[in-house]
């Protein structure tokens, strides 16, 4: 049994009308009818794992899915999971259905190489959008690290080298202390990001 994949920006394709030059508008509406088939999904799959995928716009986090996750029997929920009361909420349906959740971080080694991939897509968005998301995936991980110890957390670290595709390093840690140390210190601002990503 392959896994079920819930994509927020699958969805956006099914909305009529949607454009990727303006994407941004439709995201709102693409993720409500994400989350809609997360809930049928935790009912009716009978799959006892939930992966949800977290990071930032243009992490990686789509590609690590195609590479790794296909076969796992696991509903695949990948958006950025940014925002600490979405994942709450999550957590807790993933709970009362009985099922585990495991998130997966994906981060990228350099935000500026991420940046300039995500000017690089056919889905349009802000800026804004960039730094929020970024901002907002690694304070959620945290909080979860922190807030839900019955949550598994794995962490990635994507790499582009020139001429090959994105490669995903593992990051392993001795102790849950270690982790949720590693976490705070990579938390950014909106202000830092955007000092990293126009420092030539």
């Amino acid at each position: 049994m392959s896994a079920q994949y819930i994509s927020i920006d699958d969805q956006k394709k099914r909305i009529p009308g949607y454009k990727p030059e303006e994407a941004e508008k439709y995201h709102r509406e693409s993720a409500k009818s994400a989350d809609t088939l997360f809930v049928h999904a935790l009912k009716e799959d009978p799959s006892t794992t939930v992966i949800l995928l977290c990071g930032g716009s243009a992490s990686g986090k789509t590609e690590f899915c195609s590479e790794y996750l296909t076969d796992e029997q696991a509903i695949v929920y990948d958006g950025t999971l940014s925002s600490v009361h979405g994942a709450e909420v999550k957590l807790r349906n993933v709970k009362r259905a009985h099922k585990k959740a495991i998130v997966i971080a994906v981060l990228p080694d350099d935000i500026k190489r991420s940046f300039g991939a995500f000017l690089l897509r056919d889905r349009q968005f802000s800026d804004k959008h960039f730094y929020r998301t970024h901002v907002g995936a690694r304070k959620t991980l945290l909080w979860i690290a922190e807030n839900s110890p019955d949550t598994e957390i794995r962490l990635y670290e994507s790499t582009y080298k020139r001429g090959s595709s994105l490669s995903f390093d593992t990051l392993k840690f001795n102790t849950k202390a270690e982790l949720v140390a590693h976490l705070r210190a990579i938390q950014y601002t909106e202000e830092q990001i955007i000092s990293l990503i126009t420092t030539s």
